[in-house]
Protein backbone atom coordinates (compact mmCIF):
# COMPACT_ATOMS: atom_id res chain seq x y z
CA UNK A 1 0.00 0.00 0.00
CA UNK A 2 0.80 3.56 -0.51
CA UNK A 3 -0.77 6.95 0.26
CA UNK A 4 0.05 10.66 0.04
CA UNK A 5 -1.54 13.85 -0.46
CA UNK A 6 0.73 17.02 -1.76
CA UNK A 7 0.02 20.28 -3.40
CA UNK A 8 -0.47 19.94 -6.85
CA UNK A 9 2.29 22.64 -7.97
CA UNK A 10 5.04 20.59 -5.94
CA UNK A 11 3.90 17.55 -7.32
CA UNK A 12 3.95 18.86 -10.77
CA UNK A 13 7.35 20.71 -10.68
CA UNK A 14 8.68 16.91 -9.16
CA UNK A 15 7.05 14.81 -12.06
CA UNK A 16 8.59 17.43 -14.86
CA UNK A 17 12.15 17.26 -13.42
CA UNK A 18 12.00 13.54 -13.14
CA UNK A 19 10.64 13.12 -16.50
CA UNK A 20 13.63 14.65 -18.33
CA UNK A 21 15.49 11.52 -17.92
CA UNK A 22 12.76 9.39 -19.01
CA UNK A 23 13.82 8.53 -22.59
CA UNK A 24 11.38 9.32 -25.40
CA UNK A 25 11.83 5.30 -27.06
CA UNK A 26 12.80 3.51 -24.03
CA UNK A 27 15.06 0.40 -24.93
CA UNK A 28 13.03 -1.73 -22.32
CA UNK A 29 9.29 -1.08 -21.20
CA UNK A 30 10.12 -0.39 -17.54
CA UNK A 31 12.39 2.30 -18.27
CA UNK A 32 9.47 4.47 -19.55
CA UNK A 33 8.23 4.48 -16.18
CA UNK A 34 8.35 7.01 -13.10
CA UNK A 35 9.59 5.41 -9.89
CA UNK A 36 7.47 6.79 -6.74
CA UNK A 37 9.10 6.31 -3.64
CA UNK A 38 6.69 7.63 -0.33
CA UNK A 39 8.50 7.89 3.44
CA UNK A 40 9.10 9.57 6.14
CA UNK A 41 7.31 12.70 4.83
CA UNK A 42 8.79 12.54 1.54
CA UNK A 43 7.88 12.13 -2.01
CA UNK A 44 10.67 11.14 -4.22
CA UNK A 45 10.04 10.78 -7.60
CA UNK A 46 12.67 9.26 -10.04
CA UNK A 47 13.35 9.21 -13.97
CA UNK A 48 16.20 7.07 -15.36
CA UNK A 49 17.65 5.55 -18.57
CA UNK A 50 20.89 3.80 -17.83
CA UNK A 51 22.78 6.90 -19.05
CA UNK A 52 21.28 9.54 -16.91
CA UNK A 53 19.08 10.00 -13.59
CA UNK A 54 17.17 12.94 -12.41
CA UNK A 55 15.17 12.67 -9.08
CA UNK A 56 13.28 14.87 -7.40
CA UNK A 57 12.07 15.27 -3.53
CA UNK A 58 9.19 16.91 -1.87
CA UNK A 59 7.70 17.44 1.50
CA UNK A 60 3.89 15.52 1.43
CA UNK A 61 1.62 14.21 3.95
CA UNK A 62 2.68 10.14 3.56
CA UNK A 63 -0.72 8.51 4.98
CA UNK A 64 1.04 4.74 4.04
CA UNK A 65 4.73 4.21 3.15
CA UNK A 66 5.46 2.31 -0.41
CA UNK A 67 6.87 2.60 -3.50
CA UNK A 68 5.87 2.39 -7.36
CA UNK A 69 6.22 2.81 -11.25
CA UNK A 70 3.75 4.60 -13.82
CA UNK A 71 4.41 5.46 -16.88
CA UNK A 72 6.47 8.28 -16.90
CA UNK A 73 4.68 10.96 -19.49
CA UNK A 74 1.27 9.98 -18.51
CA UNK A 75 1.47 11.18 -15.15
CA UNK A 76 3.37 14.43 -15.95
CA UNK A 77 1.01 15.00 -18.37
CA UNK A 78 -1.60 14.49 -16.02
CA UNK A 79 -0.53 16.48 -13.04
CA UNK A 80 0.37 19.66 -14.90
CA UNK A 81 -2.86 20.24 -15.98
CA UNK A 82 -4.28 19.83 -12.67
CA UNK A 83 -5.13 23.00 -10.59
CA UNK A 84 -1.66 24.77 -9.34
CA UNK A 85 -4.10 25.78 -6.29
CA UNK A 86 -5.25 21.76 -5.19
CA UNK A 87 -4.07 19.03 -3.54
CA UNK A 88 -3.35 15.80 -5.32
CA UNK A 89 -4.11 12.64 -3.52
CA UNK A 90 -2.31 9.78 -4.29
CA UNK A 91 -3.18 5.74 -3.38
CA UNK A 92 -2.14 2.61 -4.65
CA UNK A 93 -4.72 -0.23 -4.59
CA UNK A 94 -3.20 -3.30 -6.16
CA UNK A 95 -1.85 -2.81 -8.84
CA UNK A 96 -3.35 0.45 -10.09
CA UNK A 97 -2.21 4.10 -8.94
CA UNK A 98 -5.13 6.18 -8.22
CA UNK A 99 -4.78 10.36 -8.55
CA UNK A 100 -7.58 12.53 -7.14
CA UNK A 101 -7.32 16.26 -7.85
CA UNK A 102 -10.82 18.33 -6.79
CA UNK A 103 -13.34 16.58 -8.62
CA UNK A 104 -10.90 14.61 -11.06
CA UNK A 105 -9.85 10.99 -10.13
CA UNK A 106 -7.74 9.37 -12.33
CA UNK A 107 -6.68 5.39 -12.15
CA UNK A 108 -3.57 4.67 -13.93
CA UNK A 109 -1.93 0.78 -14.43
CA UNK A 110 1.69 0.21 -13.11
CA UNK A 111 4.52 -1.22 -14.08
CA UNK A 112 6.22 -4.11 -12.62
CA UNK A 113 8.31 -2.18 -9.64
CA UNK A 114 10.64 -4.97 -9.18
CA UNK A 115 11.95 -4.94 -12.90
CA UNK A 116 13.31 -1.21 -12.47
CA UNK A 117 16.99 -1.09 -12.59
CA UNK A 118 18.92 -0.17 -9.60
CA UNK A 119 20.30 3.71 -8.88
CA UNK A 120 23.88 4.78 -9.81
CA UNK A 121 25.15 5.15 -6.29
CA UNK A 122 26.68 8.26 -5.84
CA UNK A 123 30.16 8.92 -4.11
CA UNK A 124 30.89 11.45 -1.91
CA UNK A 125 31.12 15.51 -3.33
CA UNK A 126 34.08 16.39 -5.43
CA UNK A 127 33.82 19.94 -3.74
CA UNK A 128 30.82 22.61 -3.47
CA UNK A 129 29.94 25.81 -5.98
CA UNK A 130 27.55 28.40 -5.79
CA UNK A 131 24.77 26.49 -8.13
CA UNK A 132 23.35 29.99 -9.94
CA UNK A 133 26.96 30.88 -10.93
CA UNK A 134 27.58 27.17 -12.30
CA UNK A 135 24.19 27.17 -13.86
CA UNK A 136 24.98 30.29 -15.70
CA UNK A 137 28.88 29.17 -16.84
CA UNK A 138 27.20 25.73 -17.92
CA UNK A 139 24.33 27.11 -19.95
CA UNK A 140 26.69 29.31 -21.79
CA UNK A 141 29.48 26.95 -22.80
CA UNK A 142 27.07 24.03 -23.45
CA UNK A 143 25.48 25.61 -26.76
CA UNK A 144 28.90 25.72 -28.65
CA UNK A 145 28.88 21.48 -27.90
CA UNK A 146 28.72 19.91 -31.17
CA UNK A 147 25.72 18.20 -31.82
CA UNK A 148 26.98 15.82 -34.19
CA UNK A 149 26.97 12.02 -33.26
CA UNK A 150 29.60 11.26 -35.44
CA UNK A 151 31.94 13.27 -33.22
CA UNK A 152 30.70 11.93 -29.81
CA UNK A 153 33.73 13.53 -27.81
CA UNK A 154 32.65 17.00 -29.14
CA UNK A 155 29.15 16.50 -28.15
CA UNK A 156 30.00 17.41 -24.69
CA UNK A 157 31.22 20.15 -22.13
CA UNK A 158 35.00 19.59 -20.43
CA UNK A 159 35.37 20.09 -16.64
CA UNK A 160 38.87 21.05 -15.90
CA UNK A 161 39.56 21.34 -12.12
CA UNK A 162 41.91 23.18 -10.32
CA UNK A 163 42.23 24.20 -6.73
CA UNK A 164 39.87 27.41 -6.85
CA UNK A 165 38.10 27.17 -10.00
CA UNK A 166 36.28 25.10 -12.26
CA UNK A 167 36.94 25.49 -16.14
CA UNK A 168 34.19 24.55 -18.39
CA UNK A 169 34.91 24.51 -22.43
CA UNK A 170 33.02 23.68 -25.51
CA UNK A 171 33.31 23.40 -28.61
CA UNK A 172 31.61 22.34 -32.14
CA UNK A 173 34.85 23.20 -34.08
CA UNK A 174 33.47 26.84 -35.63
CA UNK A 175 33.27 28.69 -31.79
CA UNK A 176 34.73 27.48 -28.62
CA UNK A 177 33.39 28.40 -25.12
CA UNK A 178 35.20 29.31 -22.02
CA UNK A 179 33.79 30.05 -18.45
CA UNK A 180 35.46 29.91 -14.95
CA UNK A 181 33.59 29.60 -11.93
CA UNK A 182 34.98 30.01 -8.35
CA UNK A 183 34.80 26.20 -6.39
CA UNK A 184 35.47 24.64 -3.32
CA UNK A 185 37.29 21.03 -3.92
CA UNK A 186 36.92 18.51 -0.69
CA UNK A 187 39.70 16.69 0.44
CA UNK A 188 41.78 15.18 -2.00
CA UNK A 189 41.68 11.75 -2.29
CA UNK A 190 44.88 9.08 -2.34
CA UNK A 191 43.71 6.08 -4.26
CA UNK A 192 42.65 6.16 -7.88
CA UNK A 193 39.67 4.31 -8.14
CA UNK A 194 37.36 5.22 -11.15
CA UNK A 195 35.15 5.74 -8.72
CA UNK A 196 36.91 8.51 -6.14
CA UNK A 197 35.51 11.84 -6.62
CA UNK A 198 38.38 13.82 -8.51
CA UNK A 199 39.19 16.86 -7.07
CA UNK A 200 41.67 17.68 -9.97
CA UNK A 201 41.80 16.89 -13.86
CA UNK A 202 39.51 17.00 -16.47
CA UNK A 203 36.30 15.14 -18.01
CA UNK A 204 34.25 15.65 -20.67
CA UNK A 205 30.31 15.57 -19.61
CA UNK A 206 27.14 14.85 -22.03
CA UNK A 207 26.10 18.71 -23.16
CA UNK A 208 22.49 17.63 -22.41
CA UNK A 209 23.34 16.37 -18.83
CA UNK A 210 25.09 19.79 -18.24
CA UNK A 211 22.13 21.41 -19.63
CA UNK A 212 19.50 19.99 -16.98
CA UNK A 213 21.89 20.42 -14.32
CA UNK A 214 21.84 23.96 -14.96
CA UNK A 215 17.86 23.95 -14.37
CA UNK A 216 18.21 22.65 -11.27
CA UNK A 217 20.83 25.28 -10.21
CA UNK A 218 19.70 28.01 -11.58
CA UNK A 219 18.26 29.47 -8.23
CA UNK A 220 20.34 28.17 -5.67
CA UNK A 221 23.58 29.56 -3.35
CA UNK A 222 25.20 26.25 -2.69
CA UNK A 223 25.54 22.63 -4.31
CA UNK A 224 26.92 19.57 -4.64
CA UNK A 225 29.26 18.16 -7.42
CA UNK A 226 31.00 15.31 -7.82
CA UNK A 227 32.94 13.95 -11.00
CA UNK A 228 34.33 11.11 -11.14
CA UNK A 229 35.69 9.12 -14.06
CA UNK A 230 32.60 7.71 -14.58
CA UNK A 231 30.09 9.80 -13.43
CA UNK A 232 28.88 13.00 -13.15
CA UNK A 233 26.12 14.29 -10.44
CA UNK A 234 24.64 17.43 -8.91
CA UNK A 235 22.64 17.94 -5.89
CA UNK A 236 20.65 21.31 -4.47
CA UNK A 237 17.50 20.84 -2.06
CA UNK A 238 14.99 18.61 -3.72
CA UNK A 239 16.63 17.99 -6.82
CA UNK A 240 19.82 15.42 -8.18
CA UNK A 241 20.42 14.53 -11.37
CA UNK A 242 23.94 12.12 -12.85
CA UNK A 243 25.16 11.45 -15.79
CA UNK A 244 27.83 9.37 -17.48
CA UNK A 245 30.95 10.42 -18.79
CA UNK A 246 32.51 11.02 -22.33
CA UNK A 247 35.80 9.37 -23.12
CA UNK A 248 38.26 11.75 -24.29
CA UNK A 249 39.07 15.31 -23.78
CA UNK A 250 38.68 18.47 -26.11
CA UNK A 251 41.00 19.96 -28.22
CA UNK A 252 43.42 22.15 -26.52
CA UNK A 253 42.12 25.50 -26.41
CA UNK A 254 44.87 27.58 -25.16
CA UNK A 255 46.65 28.33 -27.97
CA UNK A 256 43.55 29.11 -30.42
CA UNK A 257 42.67 31.96 -27.43
CA UNK A 258 44.84 35.00 -29.16
CA UNK A 259 46.51 37.52 -26.32
CA UNK A 260 47.11 40.42 -28.81
CA UNK A 261 44.97 41.79 -30.93
CA UNK A 262 45.30 44.39 -34.34
CA UNK A 263 41.94 45.44 -33.69
CA UNK A 264 39.07 45.77 -30.85
CA UNK A 265 35.80 46.94 -31.57
CA UNK A 266 33.25 47.75 -28.96
CA UNK A 267 29.39 47.99 -29.24
CA UNK A 268 26.24 47.36 -27.63
CA UNK A 269 25.40 43.48 -27.17
CA UNK A 270 22.07 44.60 -27.79
CA UNK A 271 22.22 46.37 -30.54
CA UNK A 272 24.63 44.23 -32.69
CA UNK A 273 22.05 41.56 -31.86
CA UNK A 274 18.86 43.22 -32.98
CA UNK A 275 21.27 44.47 -36.27
CA UNK A 276 22.27 40.95 -37.31
CA UNK A 277 18.33 39.40 -37.08
CA UNK A 278 17.61 42.48 -39.33
CA UNK A 279 19.64 41.03 -41.75
CA UNK A 280 19.26 37.51 -41.29
CA UNK A 281 16.02 36.99 -43.34
CA UNK A 282 17.58 37.66 -46.64
CA UNK A 283 20.73 35.03 -46.53
CA UNK A 284 20.52 31.56 -47.76
CA UNK A 285 21.87 28.93 -45.32
CA UNK A 286 24.95 29.01 -46.19
CA UNK A 287 25.08 32.54 -47.04
CA UNK A 288 27.94 34.73 -45.14
CA UNK A 289 27.21 38.02 -43.49
CA UNK A 290 29.66 40.87 -43.68
CA UNK A 291 30.52 43.02 -40.73
CA UNK A 292 32.54 46.10 -41.46
CA UNK A 293 34.30 47.62 -38.72
CA UNK A 294 35.55 51.32 -38.68
CA UNK A 295 36.34 53.59 -35.94
CA UNK A 296 32.43 54.99 -35.05
CA UNK A 297 30.13 52.44 -36.00
CA UNK A 298 29.63 48.73 -37.23
CA UNK A 299 27.57 47.98 -41.14
CA UNK A 300 26.36 44.57 -41.02
CA UNK A 301 25.09 43.80 -44.91
CA UNK A 302 23.85 40.83 -46.38
CA UNK A 303 21.92 39.21 -49.24
CA UNK A 304 22.00 38.96 -53.26
CA UNK A 305 20.44 40.28 -56.14
CA UNK A 306 18.12 36.74 -55.87
CA UNK A 307 17.47 37.33 -52.14
CA UNK A 308 17.33 40.78 -51.98
CA UNK A 309 20.06 42.66 -50.15
CA UNK A 310 20.57 44.47 -46.78
CA UNK A 311 22.15 46.31 -43.96
CA UNK A 312 22.13 48.26 -40.65
CA UNK A 313 24.39 49.66 -38.74
CA UNK A 314 25.58 50.34 -34.77
CA UNK A 315 27.74 52.62 -33.23
CA UNK A 316 30.61 51.29 -31.85
CA UNK A 317 34.44 52.72 -31.28
CA UNK A 318 37.41 50.90 -33.16
CA UNK A 319 41.24 50.69 -32.04
CA UNK A 320 43.10 49.71 -34.89
CA UNK A 321 42.80 49.69 -38.52
CA UNK A 322 39.59 49.21 -40.15
CA UNK A 323 38.37 45.53 -41.46
CA UNK A 324 35.57 43.32 -42.93
CA UNK A 325 34.85 40.26 -41.33
CA UNK A 326 32.60 37.58 -42.78
CA UNK A 327 30.54 35.29 -40.30
CA UNK A 328 27.83 32.67 -40.20
CA UNK A 329 25.52 34.68 -38.51
CA UNK A 330 24.22 32.11 -36.62
CA UNK A 331 27.29 30.87 -35.29
CA UNK A 332 27.74 34.57 -34.18
CA UNK A 333 24.74 35.32 -32.47
CA UNK A 334 25.16 32.13 -30.44
CA UNK A 335 28.30 33.13 -29.20
CA UNK A 336 27.12 36.94 -28.52
CA UNK A 337 24.06 36.16 -27.12
CA UNK A 338 26.09 34.43 -24.10
CA UNK A 339 28.25 37.66 -23.42
CA UNK A 340 26.56 38.88 -20.13
CA UNK A 341 26.54 42.37 -20.31
CA UNK A 342 25.21 45.30 -22.47
CA UNK A 343 28.35 45.97 -24.26
CA UNK A 344 30.58 43.68 -25.90
CA UNK A 345 34.25 43.56 -27.26
CA UNK A 346 35.50 41.93 -30.26
CA UNK A 347 39.07 40.98 -30.81
CA UNK A 348 40.78 40.43 -34.25
CA UNK A 349 43.88 39.39 -35.47
CA UNK A 350 43.24 39.24 -39.04
CA UNK A 351 39.79 38.80 -40.75
CA UNK A 352 39.70 35.03 -41.43
CA UNK A 353 41.57 34.46 -37.81
CA UNK A 354 39.32 33.30 -35.11
CA UNK A 355 37.66 36.12 -33.43
CA UNK A 356 37.76 36.71 -29.36
CA UNK A 357 34.31 37.88 -28.02
CA UNK A 358 33.43 38.84 -24.61
CA UNK A 359 31.98 41.94 -22.14
CA UNK A 360 35.03 43.96 -21.17
CA UNK A 361 37.02 43.17 -18.01
CA UNK A 362 34.85 39.58 -17.89
CA UNK A 363 37.36 37.47 -19.99
CA UNK A 364 38.49 35.38 -17.03
CA UNK A 365 34.21 34.45 -16.54
CA UNK A 366 33.26 33.73 -19.97
CA UNK A 367 34.64 34.11 -23.51
CA UNK A 368 34.04 32.86 -26.92
CA UNK A 369 35.99 32.04 -30.39
CA UNK A 370 33.84 32.43 -33.12
CA UNK A 371 35.55 31.68 -36.23
CA UNK A 372 35.28 33.89 -39.38
CA UNK A 373 34.09 31.97 -42.96
CA UNK A 374 36.79 32.45 -45.29
CA UNK A 375 35.82 33.96 -49.13
CA UNK A 376 37.04 31.93 -51.99
CA UNK A 377 35.94 31.73 -55.54
CA UNK A 378 32.50 32.96 -54.27
CA UNK A 379 31.73 29.93 -51.81
CA UNK A 380 31.41 30.28 -48.39
CA UNK A 381 33.90 27.76 -46.07
CA UNK A 382 34.11 27.93 -41.89
CA UNK A 383 37.58 28.69 -40.88
CA UNK A 384 39.35 25.54 -39.37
Amino acid sequence: MMKLTIPNEQLAEAAQWAQRAIPGNPPVPVLAGMLIEAADGQLTLTGYDYYRSARATEVCDVAEPGRTLVPGKVLTDLVRAFPKTKTTTLALEGTDLSLSCGTTHITLPTLPVEDYPSLPTVPAASGTIDGAALAQAATRVAVAACTEESLPFLTGVEFTLTDDQLVLSATDRYAFHVAHVPWKPGPKTKTKSKDEPLTDGKVVVPADVVRDAARILADTDRASLTLTANQFAVSAPGRAATGGIIEGELPGYTALFPTEFQAVATTSTEALTTAIRHITPLMGKADPMLLDFADGQITVRAGTDDSGRGRDQVDATLDGDPLSVAFNPHLLLKTLQQVDGPVVQMGFTAPTRPVLLHAPDQADTFRGLVMPVRLHNGTTQPTP
